[in-house]
């Protein structure tokens, strides 16, 4: 039975360029064909909600060591773990597949994350950002006859900030465990990265004003006001809040 929902809100904030990819279905002169993903509307880019939820599930896995089994044991073999027994399912969820009928509903939902106004106003200031991305020159060097072989590849640059929204549900018997995990996760990508080409600088970001509201069932019943747990908090204030 629903006992209550955790509604995380906060800033994503690039600290280096974040290159998350878009489609390459057509390729200006002059373009890259490594783009950012963009929104359709805006054309700015975007955090998809997959591609964070993604992250935070699969470096939850490999920091939990019951769930990182589950992912490399039996028929498993690198898929999301499928061991309703474990953190990062219980959170995450389970979806039904050929190999069993379970479904194990999840417990979180990760919104797609939009540039705040701070940042578009940033984007606009400066000329070397174009619809909000920069060119990233590289070279790739032959090893034997030392020729390079140049490439681009764009991406938001650094400062940038992404508003994100986290509803994590809590049902009758759900153990603190769970919502703790979630920002666990959150600690672990700080010290990781978000997106592509991260072993080569790209995608180090940070959570930051971070507020956690409370909404039980009466919230919904008699539309009343949420309980403010924690705001514009750091991750670890969180996590002692939430104990």
């Amino acid at each position: 039975m629903f006992k209550e929902n955790y509604i995380i809100t906060g800033q994503i904030v690039c600290e280096t360029g974040l290159h998350i990819g878009g489609s390459t279905d057509s390729i200006e002169i002059g373009g890259s064909d490594n783009p950012v993903i963009r929104d359709s509307v805006t054309k700015l880019p975007f955090i998809p909600g997959s591609s964070l939820k993604g992250k935070l599930r699969s470096l939850l896995e490999l920091y939990d060591p019951d769930s990182a089994k589950n992912v490399i044991s039996g028929r498993n073999s690198g898929d999301p773990s499928d061991d309703d027994s474990v953190l990062a399912a219980q959170i995450f969820g389970i979806s039904s597949n050929d190999h069993k009928n379970q479904d194990f509903p999840t417990r979180i939902i990760v919104r797609d994350s939009f540039p705040n106004q701070k940042t578009v106003d940033l984007w606009n200031e400066k000329e070397e950002v174009v619809a909000g991305a920069e060119y990233k020159y590289e070279n790739q060097i032959n090893r034997i006859n030392s020729r390079a072989n140049p490439r681009n590849i764009e991406r938001v640059p650094k400062g940038s900030e992404f508003d994100f929204e986290i509803v994590f549900s809590v049902y009758e018997g759900d153990s603190k465990e769970l919502i703790k995990g979630v920002f666990q996760s959150m600690l672990l990508l700080e010290d990781n990265y978000l997106g592509g080409s991260g072993s080569r600088g790209f995608g180090k970001v940070k959570f930051e004003n971070i507020t956690v509201e409370k909404r039980d069932a009466s919230y919904y019943k008699e539309v009343k006001e949420a309980d403010k747990i924690i705001e514009n908090g750091t991750i670890a204030e969180a996590i002692a809040v939430l104990q």
